[in-house]
């Protein structure tokens, strides 16, 4: 994982770190070591696995400002509460499943 984001393992580690408390994650240690699938997760919505990192929230719109700034305050708190809403209703195993359906679908049309 570290080396298809760019990053250390140790930067790696403390990107997860979070969700391992939550118990999203367990860390195993040992030459297999890793990370594996915590019990329940395929059943957390996106909404929950997005939290540690401060997203998504819908930004309220700021008082005090007017014309087109306004417009686009508005439009961007309607658009981050739309994908709000998608995040808590879609779970990780929405996605899972998703991507294996792709994934599949792919492997066929080669």
């Amino acid at each position: 994982m570290a080396g298809l984001l760019g990053l250390s393992r140790e930067s790696v580690h403390q990107l997860l770190a979070p969700y391992v408390r939550a118990g999203l994650l367990v860390a195993v240690r040992g030459r297999t070591g890793g990370y594996r699938a915590g019990p329940g997760l395929l059943a957390t919505p996106l909404a929950a696995v997005l939290a540690p990192f401060a997203g998504p929230s819908a930004r309220p719109a700021e008082e005090g400002r007017a014309g087109l700034d306004r417009l686009v305050d508005l439009l961007e708190a309607e658009a981050g509460a739309a994908r709000l809403a998608v995040y808590e209703r879609v779970t990780v195993g929405d996605l899972v499943a998703r991507t294996r359906a792709e994934r599949q679908a792919l492997d066929w049309e080669i």
